[in-house]
């Protein structure tokens, strides 16, 4: 299994944004939509061995947790961002009454939204998967001996603050696709074709 887990610091947490200006009215979750069908979207399938958690960290509600489990997930991923964005609209939709912090409501089959935090997130991927921390001064992913499940957490087109690289020191190792910063869309694609090399396709 692989997981992607991505934060967006600005990302709307109410589904309160405009479908037709989603860069200018959803602190950036067209980033968030570009992010997901790279994770999951071949040119004639859909990858069922990927996880993705999108973590929204902008206003106006506390944060929220996004899960599509690709092994699940009924609903159709297209390559359009509108219809992707609809998909998180909805998650946040249901959640928007979510109070119990380990709570999780379904919203789909496959689709899942919570108010778990980065912290809680990544503390539950490590019971299972090896956790890998993308970043352009890491080790570089050609060196990396990967085995078994594999996480790998980024942050959207601000990075990750100071506070949340504090909190990956020792859990997760840093890794690096390349030394220029790459959009996430980008990286997540490369990531998935780099570890088709070293396997059989899903």
């Amino acid at each position: 299994m692989r997981t992607f887990i991505i934060k967006a610091n600005k990302a709307r947490t109410a589904p309160d944004f405009k479908l037709s200006d989603l860069p200018g009215t959803s602190g950036r979750i067209d980033v968030l939509c570009r992010f997901l069908n790279s994770a999951f979207l071949l040119s004639h399938g859909f990858r069922k061995n990927v996880r993705v958690w999108l973590l929204l960290y902008g206003p106006p509600n506390p944060p929220k947790a996004i899960r599509f489990e690709g092994p699940e997930l009924k609903v159709r991923l297209n390559p359009d961002e509108r219809s992707t964005a609809k998909l998180i609209m909805r998650a946040l939709k249901v959640g928007e009454n979510l109070r119990e912090p380990g709570k999780e409501l379904e919203v789909y089959p496959g689709l899942y939204v919570s108010n778990r935090t980065f912290e809680d997130v990544v503390r539950l991927t490590l019971k299972n998967s090896a956790l890998y921390y993308l970043h352009e001064e890491g080790k570089p992913i050609e060196r990396v001996s990967f085995k078994g499940n594999v996480a790998f957490v980024l942050g959207d087109h601000e990075g990750l603050t100071r506070d949340d690289e504090a909190f990956l020191e020792g859990i997760a190792e840093k890794v690096s696709v390349g030394k220029r910063s790459y959009l996430a869309s980008h990286v997540v694609a490369y990531v998935n074709i780099f570890l088709d090399s070293l396997s059989s396709p899903p």
